[in-house]
């Protein structure tokens, strides 16, 4: 007897070949059988007119501490996800000593915008290495969950607060490398480093990765060639997009193993820099057949921010450092118009930066006082013309009433749907930079795999339903060697994601507050999205979780060495 039958559903599995319509049944955890199905079952779901594919690996996630207290992962399982990749970034909560914590938290609470409240609150620290991190981790799930392993976590297992001060020594590298080998036995699919000059810790020092020397960082990832498994994920790296290319396809060859390297969008500041950065990545790709690929979103990131806690000014010297600045001086700069001089002059610099440099695409996403709630929605563009002031004035003058809680919105990348379409098409490009876990308070982008298939693959139709399906499925796992996910086989695992492709979307991010300390985070629904299977059992049907947790750790299992 099955345990589950999937009903008269459109099948697409994975590969990219044309669907039919057909059951999917499931037994023991497992795709049992696919086509014409007629036997018992505890259990039939009528699945007529809806899409039944494999279920979404999202490859770029920041959930390692949310699911320690959210073990369903919200929002990521509402959008047909079933299996996601945590540690990306450099940032992992694993290796970690008992009084090493404190490191760990100070790079999560700065480069991922998630609270300090929520890391020491919800997260109980049971582990020391990556493997007993998994073990903590597998107790419960929803959904399952394969790990990277951070260079900044490594470095600080190793040197403690230096990491963040001096380059290794080639004793601690030898330790550094060891603690990597021990991690992939543990189960870790790979290794990640952060190299992004932009991403710096609580306390304004770089994360550690960023101080660690080249040989350092080829010394660990050549450890992923000596056992022959696992990826590496490259977050930064290279002055330039070209650069960080030319820096993947360097870790590509010393470690023949597949590099992911973020990330690859439209820019308002850079309009057409994407062009040159598919260009390069085709041809190291197929001139030398290195295994690079780039990580992209299929919905534009909408950065929400107040001047208490924004990042997006890091790049401007006097604003990263006002920033760091205690919160009293910082209003005080603010209202100084001398100050506001330099201020405006690095804004409107002609050199390319994340912040945008478009007061017309800038909003007052949320006013606190009710003299400027109608000013909510509205560019600072429109708001200055209208008040005959400058923009920067006007954006800090609202900020600085409202106590620097005012809380603005602007697209940082992918703004120019053209562009967006041709990123999303090119082979070599990973649909599923989503960052799911962090950014809680102002982003959500959990529904990358949903407006992939609504607004792109259906309305704009960019490519087929098969081969989208196959790109957020069997193409992310084959790069990350989770060889029994990403295809409805007999056989192989039943994650599985049953929508309706006429209806599949995302709706607009909502509050909720159920963060440890009672704060408050965003989360994302979908429209058109009935039920999410993972490993043979539903854990959200029509929209709800059911109160299953059928989840699993995949861990990587290198191949024995002669």
């Amino acid at each position: 007897m099955f345990d589950l039958i999937l009903k008269g559903g459109r099948v697409y599995d994975g590969s990219g070949m044309p669907s039919f319509t057909g059951d999917v049944a499931v037994a023991g955890g497992k795709i049992a059988a696919i086509g014409r199905l007629s036997g018992p079952a505890k259990r039939t779901l009528n699945v007529e007119g809806l899409a039944v594919t494999p279920g979404f690996i999202d490859p770029h996630t920041h959930l390692d501490a949310q699911l320690l207290w959210d073990p369903l992962g919200t929002s990521s399982c509402f959008h047909g996800v079933t299996s996601a990749v945590v540690g990306n970034c450099g940032l992992s909560l694993a290796p970690c000593k008992r009084d090493g914590r404190e490191a760990v938290i100070k790079s999560f609470v700065r480069v991922e915008a998630i609270s300090r409240t929520v890391l020491e609150e919800g997260v109980e620290w049971k582990w020391v290495s990556t493997g007993e991190y998994l073990d903590a981790l597998g107790s419960r799930l929803g959904i399952n969950v394969a790990a990277l392993i951070g260079h900044i976590a490594v470095r600080h297992y190793v040197m403690g607060e230096d990491a963040v001060e001096r380059e290794a020594r080639p004793e601690e590298i030898a330790q550094m490398q060891q603690v990597v080998r021990e991690g992939m036995a543990g189960g870790a699919v790979g290794f990640s480093t952060n190299q992004n000059p932009r991403h710096m810790r609580e306390d304004g020092k770089p994360v550690a990765s960023r101080v660690a020397s080249h040989q350092e960082l080829l010394a660990l990832v050549e450890v992923l060639r000596e056992m022959n498994t696992g990826v590496v994920q490259l977050s930064g790296g290279g002055v330039d997009a070209r650069g960080r290319i030319a820096y993947a396809s360097e870790l590509a060859r010393a470690t023949g193993r597949p590099v992911l390297w973020q990330s690859i969008s439209h820019s308002w500041t850079r309009p057409d820099h994407w062009k040159g950065m598919l260009e390069s990545t085709a041809r190291v790709f197929r001139e030398e057949g290195l295994p690079i690929y780039a990580m992209t979103q299929a919905k534009p990131f909408e950065n929400r921010y107040t001047l208490l806690d924004a990042q997006c000014f890091d790049e401007f010297p006097t604003w990263r450092a006002v920033m760091f600045m205690p919160v009293e001086q910082r209003q005080k700069i603010f209202a100084d118009p001398e100050a506001r001089q330099k201020l405006r002059a690095e804004v409107n610099s002609p050199e390319p930066s994340v912040f945008p440099k478009r007061w017309d695409v800038i909003y007052v996403d949320e006013a606190k006082l009710p003299k400027h709630k109608s000013l909510q929605g509205r560019s600072l563009e429109e708001i200055a013309r209208n008040q005959g002031k400058d923009p920067l004035d006007v954006f800090l003058d609202i900020a600085l009433e409202e106590n620097l809680e005012t809380r603005f919105s602007h697209v940082t990348t992918q703004g120019d749907p053209q562009a967006v379409c041709e990123i999303l098409k090119n082979p070599f490009v990973i649909v599923g930079q989503s960052d799911a876990g962090a950014h809680m308070g102002y982003d959500a982008r959990f529904g990358y795999c949903t407006t992939f298939l609504g607004r792109w693959v259906r309305d704009n139709r960019i490519m087929s339903l098969e081969e989208a399906v196959s790109k957020l499925t069997f193409h992310v796992a084959s790069i990350f060697g989770l060889h029994d996910r990403g295809l409805l086989r007999s056989g192989l695992a039943a994650d599985i994601a049953v929508f309706d492709p006429k209806t599949v979307n995302t709706v607009a991010p909502e509050y909720i507050q159920d963060l440890p300390g009672n704060e408050r985070r965003m989360i994302q629904r979908a429209t058109g999205v009935h039920h999410t299977v993972v490993n043979g059992e539903v854990v959200i049907e029509n929209g709800a979780p059911t109160g299953a947790y059928p989840g699993q750790v995949l861990r990587n299992t290198p191949p024995p060495r002669d």
